[in-house]
């Protein structure tokens, strides 16, 4: 039976939708936080167009303390996060419990925080760019071929599920000269776009 217009949208929709949630399941957990304290990224702050491919889109606000009410989960409907995390150079990143990553991809309860320790994180890697931000997640193979290999430590914790272990310290020199064992950055996963304010006409 053919969908209507309307409803094949908002199916396609979905799909996409759940297409770009789907990268946050690449499974790489950090045994802890790389700093002492996590702070609100105040450059957060705002309405964002988050890009899923083509032209399909969502919206995302986030406000001054870096809380949202609408992040965009599993079957259109939203999910309330910290977006929370810390700085190393240029690079910035969030830092998700696994509940709160559990929460974001729609995961089925305990799937996550049944597996990562206790007090691990998930971290999304950002970079500003002029018009927003760049987003990237983990790649586990590249993490669990690292790990294999003696250039990263860790342990395999499931299939394609990665544990990166360390000090604070030594995480934090991980990410700020190894980055490449964990992330692909010529690989964009998420395009973060400033929403453009609505034009208000003139009385």
């Amino acid at each position: 039976m053919n969908l209507p217009t309307p409803s094949l949208s908002r199916a396609v929709r979905r799909l996409a939708l759940a297409a770009l949630l789907a990268g946050l399941s690449a499974c790489v957990a950090f045994e802890r936080a790389p700093v002492a304290e996590l702070r609100c990224d105040p450059d957060l702050a705002g309405t964002w167009t988050v890009k899923a491919g083509g032209n399909l889109s969502k919206t995302v606000r986030i406000d001054a303390r870096c809380h949202t009410e609408d992040w965009p989960g599993m079957d259109d409907r939203p999910v309330a996060l910290d977006l929370s995390g810390f700085a190393i150079g240029q690079d910035r990143y969030i830092a998700l419990t696994p509940e709160q990553a559990q929460r974001a991809i729609g995961a089925d309860a305990g799937s996550l925080a049944g597996t990562a320790p206790k007090g691990s994180v998930f971290l999304v890697l950002y970079r500003l760019t002029p018009n927003g931000l760049d987003a990237w997640l983990p790649d586990s193979q590249r993490a669990l071929d690292a790990i294999a290999r003696g250039g990263l430590a860790g342990r395999r914790l499931q299939d394609r599920f990665a544990l990166v272990q360390g000090t604070p310290e030594q995480l934090r020199d991980t990410l700020a000269q190894r980055l490449n064992l964990l992330y692909d950055t010529d690989r964009k996963a998420m395009v973060f776009q400033r929403a453009k304010a609505a034009r208000q006409d003139s009385p």
